[in-house]
């Protein structure tokens, strides 16, 4: 079946509910996911954190377990992964891997309310498990579906020198030099990982039918919260004899690269999905794909 814009998703998934339609059950099911998940942002903001710019790192964190959610969900009712990048979910688990092994003992690059306390932690071991049970999917349940063929960035060689550079240049939250390069070079390692799956999009032309513009926009307003929050609270990493501030710069300069790249996945997923609508056009998008007339060769009398 031929793919559809956003607009016209959009349009399909409110039908789809309001008719009793297909695939009801899935979009519902899609629906009660946000609906869940916008009460416990809500509740968490209340109960939780002290309602002061901090909990956006957290929010960041709970958004992005959202969006591999419901990459699972897509994931499970299609019964494929194709045109998912196992290089992009491999790296995300050595990213949660990092990172909780300096948020689960120090404090330095948490939120200051009481959501550092147990739910931003939460929030990345829940992604990782999901990662975890789609990588499963991708290799063992429905591998047949996976295009290895196309997920073919060298990814793996980026790995040892971000690694040094995690380890050369950190902050000192943590005070502790191991759990500030651990943090770092989680952070470094988040910097590269949508650039396999972005590989695949670009670069090979693969389908991208398994994703779903959910993941797409989900992840691009994660990596968005997580500059505004570091970006604003970049004079904390400022050394304390005034000289600059290298590190603030390296970790704001991440987290903005972030930005730039799930921004770029997100615009070519829509380009694709505009591109490959019915009749060539996209009611909304403002895009119409040109198609070549094919002229009779011959005619019978």
């Amino acid at each position: 079946m031929a793919s559809q814009g956003p607009v016209l998703q959009l349009l399909d998934f409110v039908d789809d509910i309001i008719s009793g339609g297909p695939n009801f059950r899935q979009n519902m099911t899609i629906l009660v996911t946000y609906i869940i998940f916008g009460a416990t942002a809500l509740s968490s903001w209340h109960h939780l954190s002290d309602k002061d710019f901090s909990f956006l790192l957290t929010f960041s964190g709970c958004t992005q377990t959202l969006a591999f959610f419901l990459l699972l969900h897509k994931i499970r009712v299609q019964r494929s992964v194709t045109g998912i990048s196992s290089k992009t979910l491999q790296v995300y688990v050595l990213v949660f891997c990092f990172r909780l092994t300096s948020t689960m003992v120090k404090n330095g690059y948490l939120p200051v309310d009481r959501t550092g306390d147990w739910l931003y932690q939460a929030a990345d071991i829940a992604s990782l498990l999901l990662v975890l049970q789609i990588l499963f999917f991708m290799h063992k349940k429905f591998a047949d579906t996976y295009q290895a063929e196309l997920d073919t960035m060298p990814i793996g060689t980026m790995l040892p020198a971000l690694a040094l550079l995690g380890c050369a240049f950190h902050g000192n939250l943590n005070h502790s030099p191991f759990f500030d390069s651990m943090w770092t070079v989680g952070l470094w390692f988040d910097t590269i990982a949508m650039l396999p799956q972005l590989w695949m999009l670009v670069a090979k032309g693969g389908e991208v039918e398994a994703l779903t513009a959910n993941y797409v926009a989900l992840v691009f307003a994660s990596r968005v919260m997580a500059f505004w929050f570091w970006f604003t609270g970049m004079s904390e990493l400022a050394p304390k004899d005034g000289s600059a501030n290298l590190v603030g710069g390296l970790i704001v300069g991440a987290h903005g690269i972030q930005v730039l790249v799930s921004m770029d996945f997100m615009y070519h997923y829509f380009m694709w999905q505009c591109q490959n609508s019915p009749c060539g056009s996209v009611v909304g998008c403002g895009i119409k794909k040109s198609t070549n007339m094919v002229l009779p060769v011959s005619m019978d009398i």
